[in-house]
């Protein structure tokens, strides 16, 4: 039985099978490169490291890249609050100023300063002609004079009844030693005339002697009586001239007393005649002359407003700027100040706070506050404006956050950050206080241990993460210890 061979393909048949089976081949291999390429792609855009192990597990399962948590940055807070400062227009002042008038009405004699002269403390600025009160004190010199001669003629008054008084009391002891001669003259008498009278009775003498003896007692009681009578007189004398002592002494204390009233005034004309020298009463700069040579100055008390000169002193100026509401329980006396101003604008002049008014206005509801600047060249003039840069300190009640943590925007006190929790990303609404544009302040809403994402527009809510320490550099780690820094 013959067998039948098939006929072969024609050559044009079989090259074009050729070429389509080859076709698909190339086909096949361009397909696996690109998978594989695909795969490395993913894998190199951080898609999910895990996208390499797509194709199956170890245990030979699947596994889906979405349910690989996608590692985050996180911090946390970072204790005490940012540095907090008050930047405010101040103003120049003069340390101390002062309107000079005149206390005595006169004409202007002499003018000695105009407008920006320097002067010294107790330089002569002005003299007022007054003869008025030049001629007072000449007369209350003449009066002063005058009362002192009286203390001395009181004085010398003293001394004559002095002596005076010692010669009566002399007198007074001399009657006295009298009284106590004729006394005992007197008792003599009377012994003499007792014997006599028993002579008589005897018949051993004559009455004509009794007699005699009668007036001899007689005359010794006169001289005692004269002597006690004396004796009164001297008494009396002394009290007259202890009197006149204490006359004496009574016109010395008053005469003193004149000397210290026409001392006191003269020392009032004095000091008349002193207004009408008017001197500075600090070293500074005259910044007001309201007139000329020759000018009658009527004197303040008499109605005078306006004033004669004014003088300020300059080598320190107070800038007065004010402390807002909000940062008034932050200052103190101390804290470092820096003020700018538009004429020198590449320089920043240093200071502290001088003193405040420790209480607010009740309308801008600032505090005043003084920077005192030290101003030896009197580069700084009184008037003066710039930016006065309070340093007022940390919070340490507060702690802060890097400012790109938080989700959208701030609402008055009120933001959202995301925290992760249990490996999810959850949403937390907080309170904050100062924003400085790097930190911010978080007042509520956050434990210390809290893991804060940062930087969320590549999280929702939700989402499985992995927390990761920040970059060297950046915001720092997730303990937060260099956050502190901000």
């Amino acid at each position: 039985m013959s067998t039948k061979t098939q006929p072969s393909a024609s050559p044009r048949v079989s090259g074009l099978a050729g070429r389509w089976h080859w076709g698909w081949v190339a086909l096949a291999v361009a397909g696996a490169v690109g998978v594989a390429g695909g795969t490395w792609y993913y894998q190199a855009k951080g898609a999910g490291a895990s996208a390499a192990k797509a194709g199956a597990s170890g245990d030979g399962t699947s596994v889906s890249a979405a349910d690989e948590p996608t590692p985050v940055e996180t911090v946390r807070l970072s204790p005490g609050g940012i540095v907090r400062t008050s930047s405010q227009v101040g103003s120049v002042l003069a340390y101390e100023d002062a309107d000079l008038y005149a206390k005595v009405s006169g004409y202007l004699k002499a003018l000695h300063v105009d407008y920006g002269s320097r002067v010294k403390r107790g330089q002569l600025l002005a003299e007022i002609d007054d003869p008025e009160v030049v001629k007072e004190e000449a007369r209350a010199a003449a009066a002063l004079v005058q009362a002192r001669a009286a203390i001395k003629q009181a004085e010398a008054r003293i001394e004559t009844a002095e002596a005076d008084k010692k010669a009566a009391d002399a007198m007074v002891g001399q009657a006295k030693a009298e009284i106590l001669r004729t006394t005992s003259k007197r008792k003599y008498r009377e012994k003499v005339l007792a014997r006599y009278r028993d002579l008589v009775a005897r018949n051993a003498e004559t009455q004509q002697v009794v007699d005699e003896q009668e007036e001899n007692l007689e005359a010794a009681r006169a001289d005692e009586y004269a002597a006690k009578a004396a004796e009164v007189t001297a008494v009396a004398q002394a009290a007259a001239a202890q009197a006149k002592v204490n006359q004496a002494r009574a016109d010395l204390a008053e005469a003193q007393a004149n000397v210290q009233v026409d001392e006191a005034n003269l020392g009032k004309a004095k000091v008349l005649v002193d207004y009408t020298r008017i001197t500075s009463p600090y070293d500074g700069v005259i910044t007001k002359r309201n007139f000329f040579r020759g000018a009658f100055i009527r004197s303040a008390a008499d109605g005078q407003t306006l004033p004669l000169l004014s003088v300020a002193r300059t080598d320190v100026v107070r800038v007065a700027t004010v402390v807002p509401d909000r940062d008034v329980p932050l200052a103190d006396v101390g804290d470092p100040a820096e003020v700018t101003f538009d004429a020198f604008p590449n320089e920043v002049f240093k200071g502290k706070v001088s003193r405040f008014a420790d209480t607010e206005d009740m309308t801008s509801r600032t505090m005043y506050t003084e920077i005192d600047l030290p101003n030896p060249t009197d580069r700084l003039r009184p008037g003066m404006y710039g930016i006065a840069k309070i340093t007022l300190g940390t919070d340490p009640k507060t702690a802060t956050l890097p400012a790109s943590c938080i989700v959208g925007e701030t609402k008055g006190d009120k933001a959202d950050v995301y925290v992760v929790k249990n490996g999810k990303v959850k949403k937390a609404s907080i309170r904050v206080g100062a924003d400085d544009g790097i930190r911010i302040e978080v007042l509520e809403g956050l434990d210390p241990k809290d893991e804060v994402i940062l930087g969320t527009n590549t999280v929702t809510e939700g989402m499985s993460v992995r927390p990761a320490t920040a970059p060297a550099g950046g915001a720092g780690p997730k303990t937060g210890a260099s956050d502190a820094a901000g």
